[in-house]
């Protein structure tokens, strides 16, 4: 399967990086997923909400708790937060 690469950012370090299959996010509007070559797009999201990603060759899905802020899709994922944790 294609892989492109996540950055999740916050104010203190980069929080997370590395190749992913799959990224989902909650937005204020809903979980939204994104794939390798999805069409460029800005989201903001939910306040206290979480993100999954599967890791390029892993079966398992991580997850991570944020603290709003917004994900940016191009040709790599960047997802930009107040605070990011396992």
């Amino acid at each position: 399967m294609a892989s492109t690469k996540l950055e999740i950012l916050t104010p203190q370090d980069m929080f997370y990086s590395g190749e992913v299959e799959s990224l989902t996010v909650q937005t204020l509007s809903g979980d939204e997923g994104y794939l390798p070559g999805h069409v460029w797009c800005r989201k903001l999201l939910k306040e206290d909400g979480k993100i999954r990603f599967r890791e390029a060759g892993s079966a398992e899905t991580k997850t991570a708790y944020i603290k709003g802020g917004f994900v940016e899709i191009r040709d790599i994922f960047t997802v930009y937060s107040e605070d990011a944790s396992y």
